[in-house]
């Protein structure tokens, strides 16, 4: 341990040994040391999605069956159930390109 004295701050030094160091910074990885990463850090992803599937594994279908399309009846609204004919300037036969000022009726 070596201490190092100064008039605002006292820092202190450690040094720790550790059993995967040889001489000073001679680290010998994958035998005495830590264990070695492999050149590929994701090839056990790729392997994985690669590997055969267990024996008791059946195969279904690629795409799950959609399901039925809901059916619909269609049917008229009660008059009284559209907005449109409560509208007090609401026609109810009109064609647009009609002038309702030449209405001969």
């Amino acid at each position: 341990t070596i201490m190092s004295d100064s008039e605002d701050s006292t820092v202190t030094y450690t040094s720790v040994s550790s059993p995967y160091e040889g001489r000073l910074g001679d680290v010998s990885p994958g035998e005495d040391g830590p264990p070695v990463m492999p050149e590929d850090p994701y090839a056990y992803v790729v392997a994985a999605f690669q590997a055969l599937p267990p024996p008791d594994y059946v195969p279904g279908p690629e795409e799950p069956e959609a399901p039925p399309s809901p059916v619909y009846i269609p049917y008229p609204l009660p008059a009284a159930a559209s907005p449109t004919t409560d509208s007090p300037g609401y026609i109810p036969e009109s064609d647009p390109y009609e002038d309702p000022e030449d209405d001969d009726d």
